[in-house]
């Protein structure tokens, strides 16, 4: 049996590769036309001369966008994320296939040091860091598998020299295969011309878990392309998200994995018969473009260089799905104690389906009174449209014939930037809602970025503040499913954020303070039931991360302090930490390195949030606090020229001090296992 399962697995990596390998092989066949002759400064001469940029013919491809800094034009790879309401880079991003980025592959560990979570990857999660939260706008069923996909602000766009394409597995693979956990990334990025690239996203994150019904599948594909010319710049793709999940609705007695060694399937859980099934489309493009205003005939027709102006147009097409489906036999008061005996539909059945289409349109207009790099550089602002149209069920549907909920709500907004050099860059942006249920709403957004180099890296300080007062969206006011039902007339929530980020590069460290004052704040109470916090509520949060490396022995510290005014209502650990520590050597000089070392996360004891699958969300409950106990991985990381490669025993202590490993109430991490993980990443030098 083992060795079938072997077999399955490597006939299925292999029809993998080739299949990537037919692909890469037709996009290479692409019969480019013959670019303009440049005239080039020596530098640019040498530096196209060492990165052999063509696809098929070695002609130079030399980037001229004056939306990329000058100091990027000719790196060989370029990514960055953008802002749809004024189509501008809002954050370049690095491309970093080390094994030292990739041993933290799961999202919430890559960027911070840990979620509550469901246990199998792929499932309903939610980032401790209170700052880190995401929200799905008008879907909020979906916010909690956001974090292992993209939206199109979200979305990394890339601008590359030579194609790129990299593949990873991370997985179980030994494990027996009623247990086997297995994530796959794809992706493959190349540019048709200097300034246009195509690119080519896919992410499968999931596995059958532990324990019995809560297999995972959650996939993400996307297609997306941009163009960064001289005038014309256009942002657009395609994003699709798949979500099937199993829903256990957790284990019924937390003892059973605390105080006996009792086999994970023969654990009982809540639910025999439930599932989610969640989907999400995205189709949207976003262009602007731009044209000098001369004065003068002295005046320069380089955009970046004087007085000019930018008009633009950005679209979104988007549908969002839920369905939501159980079986409780009226003998099965398990189940039904679970919904606190509530069935408003069916008294054993649900088929509670959810859905949203929404068409988005803004219109821009940027002036851009002096130069790029002038202290004032934008004076920006638009209008945008947004349609809504839900299925959200009614009892009168039985009778009549079902209608969808329809909204139209449509926005101002405003802004400016500017920068002074390289010290100092600053940008801010309002919105104000002007019909709909939005009238009103006012969002405001700015940040600012201070630099100093009293080394060659730099001192970065930045800050953020941001201030939300909105209506609750409709899903939040109204909604009857078979067992949950509410029509609440809540009131505007309203918070106020600031945070301030301190970056030393030289010194491998970073530090963040976060403070956000809350008012008529909306979570999910014990019940699951919505609810609003009438009153203001406090949430403040420190983090430093800081590198340490003495000879070869390296220390990389991860840590959160947290403090919440109520944590009836915002439940969060006082201190979380992720510590990695390693001893690195090298094994055959540019060829290999390895790693070998502990990972160990952490947390205070707190009341970590439950999770109910009919709603699809994270809710308050204070039946049990989980943590005070550390989870430990031991590993070998091995850096094999590009080709970077993790070997991880999970929960290596197991049992010390105690078995008390819950990643969410009722929701277990995983036990004991091998993790094999491989990023491998194909380019031209």
């Amino acid at each position: 049996m083992f060795a079938t399962d072997m077999g399955n697995k490597a006939y299925k990596i292999v029809k993998l590769t080739v299949s990537i390998a037919v692909f890469m092989a037709a996009l290479l066949t692409f019969n480019y036309a013959s670019g303009q002759k440049i005239n080039l400064t020596k530098a640019q001469r040498d530096s196209v001369e060492a990165v052999r940029d063509s696809i098929r013919d070695a002609k130079p491809m030399y980037l001229e966008a004056y939306i990329i800094p000058d100091s990027l034009k000719f790196k060989k790879i370029i990514l960055w994320n953008y802002d749809s309401y004024l189509n501008k880079i809002t954050q370049m991003l690095k491309q970093d296939t080390t094994a030292d980025y990739n041993f933290h592959f799961m999202p919430f560990m890559k960027r911070d040091v840990g979620a509550e979570h469901l246990g199998v990857t792929g499932s309903a999660s939610r980032y401790r860091n209170f700052f880190l939260r995401e929200e799905i706008e008008d879907f909020t069923p979906f916010s909690p598998y956001i974090m292992y996909s993209f939206t199109k602000e979200s979305h990394p766009f890339y601008n590359v020299k030579t194609p790129h394409t990299e593949l990873g597995y991370r997985g179980t693979l030994l494990a027996e295969r009623a247990k086997e956990e297995s994530n796959v990334h794809v992706l493959t990025t190349q540019n048709i011309s200097p300034a246009m690239n195509i690119t080519l996203l896919y992410d499968r994150w999931g596995g059958k878990g532990l324990l019995n019904k809560e297999s995972t599948d959650n996939r993400t594909f996307s297609l997306t392309s941009n163009f960064v010319g001289k005038r014309y710049v256009m942002h657009g793709g395609y994003i699709f998200q798949s979500v099937k999940r199993d829903e256990n609705g957790g284990i019924i007695d937390d003892r059973l994995v605390l105080d006996t060694l009792v086999e994970p399937r023969e654990i009982p859980y809540n639910l025999n018969s439930a599932s989610n099934r969640l989907k999400r489309n995205s189709i949207f493009l976003t262009q602007s473009y731009g044209f000098p205003i001369k004065f003068s005939k002295k005046d320069t027709s380089k955009l970046e260089e004087g007085t000019a102006a930018y008009i633009g147009h950005s679209f979104e097409y988007a549908t969002f799905y839920k369905l939501y489906k159980d079986k409780i036999e009226e003998s099965d008061l398990t189940g039904r104690e679970y919904y606190a005996d509530k069935f408003f539909i069916d008294p054993t059945e649900s088929y509670d389906s959810l859905r949203l289409n929404k068409i988005e349109n803004r219109i821009f207009l940027k002036i851009q009174p002096w130069s790029q790099d002038a202290i004032v550089s934008n004076l920006e602002g638009g209008i945008g449209h947004k349609y809504l149209s839900y299925y959200n069920y009614r009892p009168e549907f039985d009778s009549t014939e079902v209608k969808m909920e329809r909204y139209n709500n449509s926005y101002a907004y405003f802004g400016a930037s500017g920068m002074f050099r390289k010290y100092f860059k600053w940008d801010g942006i309002a919105r104000i809602g002007l019909t709909g249920y939005e009238a009103g709403d006012i969002g405001v957004k700015a940040n600012a970025k201070f630099s100093f180099y009293p080394m060659k890296e730099g001192i970065h300080l930045n800050a953020k503040f941001k201030f939300d007062n909105k209506s609750p969206e409709p899903l939040q006011r109204y909604l009857y499913t078979n067992h949950f039902k509410w029509e609440n007339d809540f009131g505007k929530t309203t918070e106020t954020r600031i945070e301030a980020l301190m970056d030393i590069p030289s010194f491998r460290l970073n530090a963040t303070f976060g403070y956000s004052l809350l008012d008529n704040y909306i979570y999910y109470d014990k019940m699951g039931e919505i609810a609003q916090h009438k009153g203001l509520l406090n949430v403040m949060a420190a983090s430093l991360n800081y590198n340490l490396k003495l000879s070869n022995f390296h220390f990389h510290n991860r840590l959160l302090l947290q403090l919440t005014s109520d944590a009836s209502v915002i439940p969060l650990p006082l201190l979380s930490a992720n510590l990695r520590y390693f001893f690195q050597f090298t094994v055959v000089k540019n060829v290999m390195t390895m790693q070998l070392g502990a990972d160990v996360t952490y947390h205070t004891k707190y009341f970590a949030p439950a999770y109910n699958p009919a709603i699809g969300q994270f809710h308050v409950q204070d039946e049990r606090e989980i943590g005070n106990v550390p989870y430990i991985d031991v590993f070998l990381n091995i850096q094999w020229k590009k080709a970077a490669i993790f070997v991880k025993y999970l929960n290596t202590a197991q049992g010390w001090p105690t078995g008390d490993y819950f990643s969410a109430h009722h929701y277990t991490a995983p036990r004991r296992a091998i993790q094999f993980g491989i990023n491998w990443p194909f380019y031209v030098k």
